[in-house]
């Protein structure tokens, strides 16, 4: 099965790796390997492909993850946590997802991110 791929388009890195970790922390994903950086050429035809219409504002920062849940319950989990950045869910079943996966090894990893902790269930041990 593939994974779900978020796109995320901010102002920059800081504020996409702050919506990041409130889609793990928050939104209860899981990102799947390391997110990825694309040029803005290629975010705005993703956002074009999937939206339907030109991006109306022009941002710095654009990041691609993959992430653990079907495309419906990312779109419900993104609505209810409102994250510091503009982030489009990209289907398995698009030709976006096909090309975004055909080029991700070409993508520069970007760094710092690292998954939250998850929180420690009563009774575990702390070692």
């Amino acid at each position: 099965m593939l994974n779900t791929i978020v796109l995320v388009r901010t102002d920059n890195f800081d504020k996409a790796l702050v919506a990041l970790a409130d889609l793990v922390r928050y939104g209860g994903m899981e990102i799947r390997g390391k997110p990825r950086i694309i040029p803005p050429a290629l975010s705005d035809w993703t956002f074009e492909k999937i939206v339907g219409e030109k991006p109306k504002r022009k941002y710095n920062a654009h990041v691609v993850a993959q992430v653990d849940l079907p495309p419906a319950k990312a779109i419900g989990r993104l609505r209810e946590i409102h994250p510091p950045a503009h982030i489009i869910v990209i289907p398995p079943e698009t030709s976006v997802h096909k090309e975004l996966l055909r080029l991700w090894s070409t993508f520069e990893i970007l760094k710092g991110f690292y998954s939250p902790k998850k929180e420690q269930q009563e009774g575990e041990s702390r070692e």
